[in-house]
């Protein structure tokens, strides 16, 4: 006998008594049956789905403004690590019901990795979100900078901090509050570094400004250096091909 511990037995719902009683009816029309059970599934999915979407109100009002304590030395640029943002929103968002769980998928193109992230509610419902990230292993010109397991880190911790912001619309300084004077661009030395890049790899220059929403390569926004490189670096590996 095991002394000391609780048999618990969970209680039959109304719905599965009712089931219960219809299955052991033999008199029950089979087809009916299941499509009762479906109906019922449906509602139940429905209704898990009402309650992550509250649970995820209720959590993005409540998240803070991460702050950007990690340099990049690659590209000089300030980041919120991903263990700072767990420190600041973890507590909130598994307090409204979630969880996450994070795995790497078939990322579309060679030199990529793909970070997937089921995000789970306590009441059933999950979505699941994805991101592929250039894997982080050269510079803004190409050179080699990091093993590759140091690369390979770094891009899974860069995916993983992406999509946590992402999906909880986590705050860290980015926007911009429509103060123009407040923005910071970045140096001359990137900038030159980065027209550099351009030149060499023949990118469309409209369009590489463009994506990145910039009038210029001078007034690229520090917090758009980090895919300003990764653009170049995906046409970098294109043309290497």
């Amino acid at each position: 006998m095991n002394e000391g511990k609780e048999l618990t037995v969970q209680k039959e719902s109304p719905f599965e008594g009712v089931i219960r009683s219809l299955a052991e009816n033999p008199q029950v029309d089979v087809d009916k049956l299941k499509q009762i059970m479906e109906m019922q599934e449906h509602i139940l999915d429905r209704n898990a789905e009402q309650a992550f979407n509250a649970a995820m109100v209720r959590a993005q009002d409540e998240m803070p403004t991460v702050p950007k304590d990690r340099k990049n030395t690659q590209t000089s640029s300030m980041y919120s690590a991903y263990e700072t943002i767990l420190k600041y929103c973890k507590p909130i968002y598994t307090k409204y019901g979630f969880s996450i769980m994070f795995y790497e998928g078939d990322a579309k193109h060679d030199g990529e990795i793909r970070i997937m992230a089921d995000v789970m509610h306590e009441q059933g419902h999950t979505k699941t979100r994805y991101v592929d990230v250039p894997i982080d292993s050269s510079g803004i010109k190409g050179t080699v900078n990091k093993t590759n397991t140091h690369a390979k880190g770094s891009s899974v911790s860069y995916g993983r901090s992406y999509l946590m912001r992402m999906i909880f619309n986590i705050p860290t300084g980015d926007d911009d509050d429509g103060n123009a004077a407040s923005v910071q661009y970045i140096t001359e030395s990137q900038a030159a570094d980065l027209k550099s890049v351009c030149d060499e790899l023949k990118i469309d220059m409209k369009k590489f400004l463009s994506y990145l929403r910039v009038e210029s390569i001078e007034k690229i926004p520090v917090g758009k250096w980090d895919a300003a490189c990764a653009a170049a670096d995906l046409k970098r590996k294109a043309v290497q091909k």
